[in-house]
């Protein structure tokens, strides 16, 4: 079961209010909507419901679209991974070395050898995350290939097996077994945490981060988050909307370019000692679960992204508490979005 906040300009939420400024469950013919979201658009989700694939939101040229997205004969009955942009959905089986690239335009598929393509025994996919700009794979070997037709990125400077991967608009990052994270592409928003403007094309080490073990990465449009294993999140990148939820004094920085630790604040302005536990970023905000299981958010609010008030909330400028769960949950952000995910 999940709740959302945000984004519902495309009925995308199978509800006809456009705008969620609180949290709310999702229906479906006036009954709870449980379908598995497995992919999060600015104009479309994708759900799962039992060994149907379903696309809700904007589909075909229309809005307020449920179509059943045809599944592969060789994915039935298997976890499938799934990421999308404006143009293509690619399926991959849990597991699988096959990709599916599905057509938004046309309708069709067509696949990929995944080993044949990169000549590589053994490889599967166990993760793929996909923008406008950028495609990437994670393999179980820890490897990553870039573009939905996969080139191998040289990743054998980076100390440790990778775990983890997750992109921005234009900047990617990815984690390490070792708890060091690696960021590389477009860095104009200091997103890339290095203090500087450059532009990288191979993952170059954090530094700031040296000696510090993270355990969750998360990339927003053009900022930056890592949670370490104590619980402190730290965050950099662009902060034009207050995305990176640091309380500030007069100098209202615009961009930070080294990771910077956050501390949260409760509504009389003091500091609460509780550990971070998840962290999610949409394009221009971030939302956070406490230890208490209480939801914080900041940043951009336009869509009611941050569970607030629009009327009073057009924006947050450093984090909110904005939800209390009743049991533990993670966190999924869309473009404009926050979703809430009970845990099982």
């Amino acid at each position: 079961m999940y709740k959302v906040a945000g984004s519902n300009l495309f009925h995308q939420w199978l509800h006809e209010d456009l705008i969620f400024d609180k949290f709310k469950p999702t229906c479906k013919n006036g009954q709870p909507h449980i379908a598995e979201v497995i992919c999060i658009c600015w104009s479309y989700n994708l759900f799962r419901e039992g060994d149907s694939l379903y696309v809700s939101g904007a589909f075909q040229s229309k809005d307020d679209q449920y179509r059943e997205i045809p599944i592969p004969e060789k994915l039935k009955n298997t976890c499938i991974l799934t990421s999308g942009n404006d143009y293509n959905l690619i399926l991959v089986g849990t597991g699988s070395s096959i990709v599916f690239i599905y057509n938004l335009k046309t309708h069709e598929y067509k696949s990929i050898k995944f080993i044949e393509a990169m000549n590589v025994d053994d490889v599967q996919i166990v993760k793929v995350v996909m923008t406008n700009n950028n495609c990437i794979y994670l393999s179980n070997q820890g490897d990553i290939y870039c573009g939905i037709l996969p080139i191998h990125l040289n990743t054998g400077h980076c100390n440790g097996k990778i775990v983890d991967v997750v992109l921005g608009n234009e900047h990617a990052i990815l984690l390490t077994d070792t708890g060091q994270i690696y960021t590389w592409g477009n860095g104009r928003r200091l997103q890339l945490g290095h203090g500087e403007l450059n532009n990288l094309e191979s993952p170059t080490e954090v530094k700031a981060l040296a000696g510090i073990k993270i355990i969750k990465i998360s990339a927003g449009g053009w900022h930056s988050c890592a949670l370490s294993e104590f619980g402190d999140l730290y965050v950099w990148g662009w902060n034009d909307m207050g995305q990176l939820g640091v309380k500030q004094g007069s100098e209202n920085l615009q961009t930070f370019g080294l990771p910077t630790l956050v501390d949260i604040y409760d509504g009389d302005g003091q500091e609460i000692q509780i550990n971070v536990i998840d962290v999610a970023c949409g394009t221009r905000h971030t939302a956070i679960v406490l230890e208490d299981r209480s939801i914080w958010t900041s940043g951009n609010n336009k869509y009611g992204q941050l569970g607030l008030c629009i009327e009073e909330y057009q924006k947050v400028v450093y984090f909110k508490k904005s939800y209390k769960y009743k049991t533990e949950c993670k966190l999924k952000c869309g473009p404009w979005s926050t979703i809430i995910v009970a845990s099982l």
